[in-house]
This record gives C-alpha cells, sequence and structure tokens, in this order.
C-alpha cells in the first residue's frame, strides 16, 4: 500500500504545471534558434531564385550588401514567426516555409520569361497570364507545373490533417513575439530608407531587384497601388503650378500641313507600337548575315529618329503605352503597377486623344491581339478612344508558330479606319508579330538571317528565333508607309519599339548604354520637317503636339513648358502633383469641373451585319457581312459552337427539339468574354 501511494505521488509530481512550463521553456529556446537558421536558409534560397541560380552573383550580393540580406531574413523570420500563434505549429511553419519557395521560383521563371521581376501586383494579372501560358510553356511544363501546384495544396491539406496539435502553449507571449518582430521589421524598413540602404522609390524594377533583393523589393511593393499624396499638395500648390505653365505654340502649326488640293490641312497621326522591337545592330559586337529591319533602319536614317526611354523591359506593353497615350509618369505609381488593372479601370484621364478632340479627331485604338488582355475594352473608353479594332474584327489573320497574329493584317485595317471617318485620326496601333517567347531550339530555314556573333550571356537560340521575327514586323511598317505615300490625306506615323525583349540583355551590351531605350522616328507623308530628341515615353505625344501647334490639357503643357531634355527635379515634383491632383485629389487644376468623360467606344471598323439566316436539320447557316474566326451565333444568350467559313458565312449546330425565333452574331475573346454583338436578327 505504500508502494502505491509512492508511485502515485509521483505520477502527480510529474503531471505538475511547472513541469510543462520547464519542457514548453526548453522548446521555446530551441526555437529562438530554429526560426532564425530557417529564416537565413530560405534568404538564402530565395534571393538564388532571384539571381538566377547563380551562387557568385548570390555571395555577391550578400558581400556588398548584408546590411540588406539580413533585412530579408528578419522579414521572413516575422512571418515564419506567425506560425507560433497556432496550435498547429508546425503546419502553419512548413506552409510558411514553401510559400517563399514557391515566390522565389516564380520569381525565377518571370525573369527568365519577361526579364522584368514579380511584384505583388502581379497577382492582379493572374487571368492575362494565364491566357499566355500555352504560348510561353508547352503543355509537358504546364502539367507539370500544375500537377505540382495540386500535389503542394493536397501536401499541406494532409500536414493540418495528421500534424498533432500542442497541447498547450503561451499564446500572449506569442503574439508579442509575433507582433515585436512585425514592428521591429517596419523600424528597421522605414530607418533604412531614411538612411538610404533601402529603396524609397523604384525607378528600375531590374536594377531595385539585384540592388536591394527579391525579398525587401516584394515586401516595399506589396500592396502598394496609385500616387501617394506629394506633401505639398494645397489647392495653392496646384494653382502656382498652373501659373508657371507656358503656351507658348498654341493654336498656330509650326510645320504648315497641306492636303491634295494644296489647303492648309490637319494630318492624321498614327502612333504604331511595336511590341519587343529593336535595332539589333545596336548590341555591341554583334554581327548578322543580313539586317533584318532594314525598312526602319532606312527610315530612321531619312527622318527624324531618337531614343525612347521606356518603363519596362522583356514585357508590360500596357505601360508603355500608358505613358504614350496620357503623358503622365510611371514612377509616381506603385513599383511594378499597371494603371489599366487599378486606377483606370473605373477613372478617366487626360490623354492625346482627349486633347486632340478639341481640334476634331477621331481616336482609333488597334490590336492585333485579344480585346480583353490588360482590359483595354474596359480601359479605353477612360481614355478617350472612341473606337477599337481587336483580333476579334480582323479578317484573315495569319499566325506565328508560337500563336501571336502577324502584324500584315494591321496594314489594311489602319487604312480602312481611316477611311470610314470624316474627321482627321488619331490611330494608336499595338503590333504583336515579334513579343516573345522564343523557342529555346533553333532550326534553321532556308532565307534565315544567320546570327555571326554575338555578346557572351545573350542565349543564342532564342536570339537566333527572334532575330527572324522582327523581319515581318519590319514588312508590315514598309508596307504601311507605302500605302500612306498613296494615301490622300496629310498623314504622320511615329513608330516605336516597346520595350527590349526577353533576352537576358545588359547596359553594357547595347551602344545605348541602357535596356530601357528603345528607338522612334516620325515619318510623314506631306514633306514635313520634324524633330526627335531623346524623349522619356511619357513626352513622346506631347513633344509632336507641340510642334503641330497643338496643345491640350494641364500634363501636356506642362510637358510642352520645359525643354524636351528637362527631367529636373522641380519639372517632376510638377508633373506628380498634377498627375495626383486629375487621379486621386481633389481636381484643383479642373477648377472642380473635370472635363474627361467616359467615351461611348465602339468595337471594330466595320458593322457586322446578318442579312439571311436558313436552318437545314441540324444546322443554322448564316449570311452577312465582316464575319471573323471569333464570331459566334446566340441564341438566347446562349453561345453556340459556330464554323467560321468566311466573312460572309458562319454555321452552328442546333440539337434536337431547340427552336429558333431569332438569334444574334457575338464577337467571342479568346477568354470567353464577349466584346460586342450585332443587332438581333428574327426569323
Amino acid at each position: 500500500m505504500q508502494i502505491l501511494k509512492k508511485r502515485l505521488a509521483a505520477q502527480k509530481k510529474r503531471a505538475t504545471k511547472p513541469r510543462v512550463i520547464a519542457y514548453e521553456t526548453g522548446s521555446a529556446r530551441s526555437r529562438l534558434i530554429f526560426l532564425p537558421a530557417l529564416a537565413l536558409l530560405l534568404a538564402l534560397a530565395v534571393e538564388l531564385f532571384n539571381r538566377g541560380l547563380s551562387p557568385a552573383r548570390l555571395f555577391q550580393f550578400i558581400w556588398q550588401k548584408p546590411g540588406v540580406f539580413l533585412f530579408s531574413a528578419l522579414v521572413i523570420l516575422a512571418t515564419l514567426s506567425f506560425s507560433e500563434l497556432f496550435k498547429r505549429r508546425k503546419a502553419v511553419l512548413v506552409t510558411v516555409a514553401v510559400i517563399w519557395l514557391i515566390l522565389g521560383v516564380v520569381e525565377y521563371m518571370v525573369i527568365k520569361e519577361r526579364t522584368q521581376p514579380f511584384c505583388s501586383v502581379d497577382i492582379l494579372m493572374l487571368k492575362d497570364a494565364f491566357s499566355l501560358i500555352t504560348i510561353y510553356y508547352t503543355w509537358t511544363k504546364i502539367i507539370i507545373i500544375f500537377s505540382s501546384g495540386f500535389a503542394l495544396i493536397v501536401l499541406v491539406i494532409m500536414m493540418f490533417a495528421r500534424m498533432k496539435r500542442r497541447a498547450s502553449f503561451n499564446f500572449p507571449m506569442s503574439l508579442v513575439a509575433f507582433v515585436g518582430l512585425v514592428v521591429l521589421s517596419f523600424m528597421v524598413a522605414a530607418l533604412g530608407v531614411r538612411a538610404g540602404g533601402l529603396p524609397s522609390r523604384f525607378d528600375s524594377l531590374v536594377d531595385a531587384y539585384n540592388e536591394y533583393g527579391f525579398v525587401t523589393c516584394f515586401t516595399f511593393t506589396f500592396g502598394r497601388q496609385g500616387i501617394s499624396r506629394p506633401d505639398e499638395y494645397s489647392p495653392e500648390t496646384v494653382a502656382e503650378v498652373l501659373t508657371d505653365i507656358d503656351d507658348e505654340g498654341e493654336g498656330e502649326l509650326v510645320y504648315p500641313v497641306f492636303d491634295a488640293d494644296d489647303n492648309l490641312a490637319q494630318p492624321n497621326i498614327v502612333f504604331v507600337q511595336l511590341e519587343s522591337f529593336f535595332d539589333v545592330n545596336t548590341i555591341v559586337g554583334g554581327e548578322y548575315s543580313d539586317d533584318p529591319t532594314p525598312w526602319f533602319n532606312r527610315l530612321c536614317s531619312r527622318f527624324p529618329s531618337g531614343l525612347l526611354y521606356v518603363p519596362t523591359i522583356g514585357g508590360g506593353t500596357a505601360n508603355t503605352e500608358f505613358e504614350v497615350i496620357t503623358g503622365l509618369n510611371l514612377d509616381f505609381f506603385g513599383a511594378g503597377e499597371y494603371p489599366y488593372n487599378t486606377i483606370l479601370q473605373d477613372t478617366t484621364c487626360e490623354t492625346m486623344c482627349y486633347n486632340l478632340k478639341e481640334y476634331g479627331y477621331s481616336a482609333t485604338a488597334m490590336h492585333n491581339n485579344s480585346g480583353s488582355f490588360y482590359s483595354r475594352n474596359v480601359v479605353y473608353p477612360n481614355l478617350g478612344f472612341d473606337r477599337f479594332v481587336s483580333l476579334e474584327y480582323m479578317k484573315d489573320v495569319k499566325y506565328t508558330p508560337v500563336g501571336w497574329a502577324r502584324d500584315a493584317v494591321l496594314t489594311d485595317e489602319i487604312l480602312t479606319a481611316m477611311r470610314t471617318t470624316e474627321a482627321r485620326d488619331l490611330v494608336f496601333c499595338i503590333a504583336v508579330e515579334t513579343h516573345g517567347k522564343y523557342a529555346e531550339t533553333y532550326e534553321r530555314t532556308p532565307g534565315d538571317i544567320d546570327v555571326l556573333s554575338l555578346p557572351e550571356g545573350i542565349p543564342l537560340a532564342p536570339f537566333q528565333n527572334f532575330i527572324n521575327a522582327l523581319p515581318g514586323t519590319d514588312r508590315f511598317l514598309r508596307d504601311l508607309t507605302l500605302g500612306l505615300i498613296r494615301f490622300d490625306e496629310p498623314t504622320i506615323v511615329v513608330a516605336y519599339g516597346d520595350h527590349l525583349p526577353a533576352l537576358e540583355l545588359e547596359n553594357d551590351m547595347l551602344t545605348t548604354g541602357s535596356i530601357y531605350a528603345s528607338r522612334y522616328v516620325i515619318w510623314n507623308n506631306f514633306g514635313g520637317q520634324f524633330e526627335a530628341p531623346d524623349l522619356q515615353a511619357y513626352r513622346l505625344n506631347a513633344n509632336l503636339l507641340k510642334q503641330l501647334g497643338f496643345s491640350g490639357g494641364v500634363v501636356t503643357r506642362l510637358h510642352q513648358s520645359a525643354d524636351p531634355g528637362e527631367e529636373g527635379e522641380e519639372y517632376l515634383n510638377k508633373l506628380e502633383l498634377l498627375e495626383y491632383d486629375m487621379l486621386y485629389g481633389d481636381q484643383e487644376a479642373f477648377d472642380g469641373e473635370y472635363p474627361y468623360e467616359r467615351t461611348r467606344m465602339r468595337m471594330g471598323s466595320r458593322d457586322i451585319t446578318i442579312t439571311r439566316a436558313e436552318r437545314e436539320y441540324h444546322r443554322l447557316l448564316v449570311t452577312g457581312e465582316n464575319f471573323t474566326e471569333f464570331s459566334q451565333i446566340v441564341v438566347d444568350d446562349q453561345a453556340l459552337e459556330t464554323v467560321y467559313i468566311d466573312s460572309e458565312h458562319i454555321a452552328a449546330r442546333l440539337d434536337d427539339g431547340v427552336v429558333v425565333d431569332g438569334f444574334c452574331v457575338a464577337q467571342i475573346g479568346k477568354d470567353g468574354g464577349e466584346l460586342s454583338r450585332s443587332e438581333s436578327y428574327e426569323f
């Protein structure tokens, strides 16, 4: 009996609270070592992905920026400590660690395909990214990517289901530790920015990610969108900026333009944005068997041309066009932000379209790609476009082996758009043929341009595929300018590349000295003499309009009041103030009467009409005009599987018992979204 009492007393002693506390304390002490060590390992792994899996570049970064690397580890540690708030601590810890590794892998894949780093705002672009996945990856890789993602989800679910819960833990202490690490991270970030050791603004994402690392830059961009309110913003400072703006030259043509009858006339203005297009002769040490862009280079030698500094590299077409159309500097927005997917979804702003409407112009946008990509069908009415001719409205489209539409189709579309309006035209056209991805293998075909020499570091096979895609776009530019020579209206063409391709180019590989430097040329069919100074993309349209004697809104007048090469702090502060006021502020520059209203934009240059319909057994045959491969028959708001026969005939199969009293024809994009529909046809 006495022995039994001793055993019970021993068991009671082992079950006392102090013993549990001692165990938890010991476990906490071990985690004080384990969590920081894991954070350092994750920081190394993620940064290795950011450096293209180059250990040499990784250790160079750590050697040059040890404080920044330790800050990256601190940020990761703060996120890992979040697991301390849960009973299933290990499951949450593994999940957070895996998320960081996934971010590193995504960064590696994104840099490899588009050069521009992966930012938090790219999450908003997932819909557009999925629409391009078959262009950038083979089906084998796509299956591996989605299978891996599914496997990770299953793994996380299994961890939460099977890993044991902690019997007890000190939640208040865990909360204090987590909050303390988060606050410490914010304090270090604030002090680092103030001391200049961490970035306050990202003028170049590529340079920033190289200098400060993935974790720091991704964290700093997370959730940051729009333009921050300038400290000096007030009605008085806006009024001062407006007073300083010089309206010199407004209302009088600098270079007189004459029509076919020698009458003074306004010219049509055509902007041609060529995706991933650039002169490969600017690559230091690059030699080729032939010039892939002879017509563009000929135009640059005979007409005014200069360098155009664009805001992106390898991708991000919408941001270059945003700067060119609006005159707004993207640097003031969140790092990596696409205003098309944020503020411009439901807000209008000053553009060259609105400016030229004051002079009687009609504005047409054109792109041989899907109309819903970058939400252009939603955004363009907020930019003042009257029409949008996207791929879904183009006839006889031919495609590259990669899957992009060839640019040849644009020549007739541009001329048609200009012929179908009575007013003078502004046409903003985006050509897509030379866009990546460029295959990792190259098979030579007769007539291909050979690469004789190339700087080390540029992948040879993708470059060979790229250089042999350039002639198609160059021929389009040739056909367009030759067609406009015969056109009976004075016309100006401004052609430029929207960004350099994702081919691992670096500044010292280029005679321009910058991976953000494209080239533009101003051509015309009436003998006008223009100037083409080196410019930032957001100053391009204002510079041209000034030479034509046209002005416009407050941003345009600010650009026109400054020397083309002026990029001083005072000028940029004024520009930032006006951009904030127009999009996010009180619109003081407009005296409370905002002049820019969303347009009622139509899709396509030609009406899609139905003239006749016949039902034969299980087939509905529709006759009409201007059908394309994207035309689908819609019955009771249900799009039927439609066969494109030619531009005048389409057909659809009807199931037994389906009664069709009336229908319409809709243009359906690749994403399944409807862009427009014809008038209804009643039997």
